[in-house]
Parts: structure tokens; sequence; C-alpha cells
């Protein structure tokens, strides 16, 4: 019997970020031929999450397709992942150094000059740890691109991303927001109207997926404690890459 991965998005409504998320998963199945893959959804979109877990068996590995510790991995996740005990839950794909190489490409092909200014745009963030998860994403993509990024979210405590984007124009730059989304969809439309003279595409956009996203969600999926049963813990059954 293969070894089952299970990849789990918040789910769209929009065709175009169903269509991507489709993209990524029928990517990683080409990929990964010794594995079984199923998707799964937080919400908006079916299966969910716990229906899926219900209806696998043997050691499965479920990969929050999130690119921050928030809500949906904290509680939804991990609660599915306790119907069974051979369930693991992985690390969300981000914050990472891959996402991070992907959102500089994205500012290149959207014509980012290095004197623009930047703001990284994320979903709205109000655990700590996915406001934690956000900053880090915004380090890693300076790191990256070379110079300073800002941060603006859709809500939460950090700056939002209408207020972020007015406060760069202080600098009398261009402001160049990067999309930290993974999917075409509501939130990137958020973004685009958040008024940033450039909007740079998000990590899926539609074609082919970028192979490094492909490695990173087996990365993920092969991470210490990967397949590995954890009995009767009660807590969260996390595998840290």
């Amino acid at each position: 019997m293969n070894r089952t991965l299970i990849l789990c998005a918040h789910g769209s409504e929009a065709s175009r970020g169903r269509a991507a998320f489709s993209g990524l998963v029928n990517a990683v199945r080409r990929e990964a031929q010794d594995l079984d893959i199923v998707d799964a959804f937080v919400d908006v979109q079916e299966p969910r999450i716990a229906q899926v877990v219900v209806e696998t068996a043997g050691p499965r590995a479920l990969v929050p397709l999130m690119l921050a510790y928030d809500r949906p991995v904290g509680v939804d996740i991990v609660r599915a992942s306790h119907l069974d005990p051979a369930v693991t839950v992985t690390a969300p794909l981000g914050p990472d150094w891959v996402l991070a190489e992907v959102g500089v490409r994205r500012l290149f092909e959207a014509g980012a000059r290095s004197d623009d200014t930047i703001v990284l745009a994320a979903d709205t963030a109000t655990d700590d740890r996915a406001v934690s998860d956000v900053g880090k994403a915004a380090r890693l993509l300076s790191a990256v691109w070379g110079g300073r990024v800002h941060v603006g979210t859709l809500g939460g405590p950090d700056t939002h991303l209408g207020d972020a984007v007015d406060v760069a124009r202080a600098y009398g730059r261009r402001v160049v927001v990067s999309s930290y989304v993974l999917t075409p969809g509501a939130v990137h439309d958020q973004m685009i109207a958040a008024g940033a003279d450039v909007v740079t595409a998000p990590m899926l956009d539609g074609g082919p997926p970028d192979p490094r996203i492909v490695s990173l969600v087996l990365a993920r999926a092969r991470s210490r404690g990967g397949w590995a049963p954890v009995g009767g813990d009660p807590g969260p059954r996390l595998a840290h890459s």
C-alpha cells in the first residue's frame, strides 16, 4: 500500500484559484508517483479535511498549503489530524527561502527595479505565530531581493496594506507590492486594489508551478516526523523541517 500525502488548502471560490491549486497537486502527483496524493480543503471547497482523514487509511502526511501558521493550520487541520493517530501534520509551506526566491522572481517578472519601495502583502494575520511568520517571510524576501521590504496585511495587528502603501509613498519612489499569496482569487484582488504602482502575481500564477514549489511540498512531506504515527498524544502533532 502506498503512503498517502494529503495536500490541504484554504479553498477558493475563484475558478483561476482552483485551477492554480489543481496544477500544483497534479505536479506533485507526477513528481511523487510512489505516493497517493489526495487534496483537501479547510473551507469553501470539498472535500473538507476531516472527511479526507476519515476516508483514508494508513500512514499519512498532511501538508498545509498555507504560507503562515494561522488558525486553519493550528486549529482546523490539527483537529482533523486527531481523528486518526496515523496522520502527521507537517509544517506549513511558508515561510521558506524557496518562497522568497519565487517572490523575487515574481518581482523581476513584474518589472520591479532596485530603487522601488517593496511592500510584502499578506492575508489577514491575527494569531501571534501567523504575524511572526509574515515578518519572517518579509525578512527572507529582503535577503534575497537585497533591499528593504515593508509589510502590509489585509487585517490583524500589522499595518494594513492600504496604509503600508501610503506610507511607502513617502520615499518618493514607485511602490511595488510583493504578493505573499499562493493562488489568484479574492485575496490577491484586494492586494491589487490597495493602490500600489505594481502588484506581483501570486506564487502560483496559473501557469505550470515553479518546480521549486513542488520540491518544497515534497520536502515538507518527507521532513522529520513525516508518516510517523504518534499514538495518543493529545497535543498538536507537527513535524518541523
